[in-house]
């Protein structure tokens, strides 16, 4: 849990990388910025949008756990898909949701790699 923390959306005007597929954010793109202090130290974070929507995916389903308080740690996301995935017992599409957005998260890590390699 954070001491404080503000959180925006704002537009970038260079580019970024993501803190959960290190993706990149493009100029002109919308990411999520997350600055304040946990545990007494500094940190912001910045998410592409569609990494956003998977955590705001994924930390509302029913198997992802917790006492009743929602744990979510930055640049965990992959992880966090991949031990919710197996948890998931229906078989209403979710638990194939769950992998279909980590493939999404690796598609965007490898494209950013390219993008980095080239430049």
């Amino acid at each position: 849990m954070s001491d404080f923390q503000t959180e925006t959306t704002p537009t970038a005007r260079k580019q970024h990388k993501c803190c959960e597929c290190y993706g990149v954010i493009q100029p002109g793109q919308q990411y999520s910025l997350v600055t304040g202090c946990w545990g007494g130290d500094m940190d912001t974070f910045k998410t592409c949008m569609p990494c956003v929507e998977a955590r705001t995916w994924a930390t509302v389903q029913p198997e992802w756990g917790g006492d009743g308080e929602h744990l979510y740690y930055f640049g965990r996301l992959d992880e966090d898909l991949a031990d919710l995935a197996p948890e998931i017992r229906s078989h209403d599409g979710r638990r194939f949701h769950a992998y279909r957005l980590q493939v999404l998260m690796t598609r965007r890590r490898d494209a950013g790699r390219t993008i980095r390699a080239a430049a």
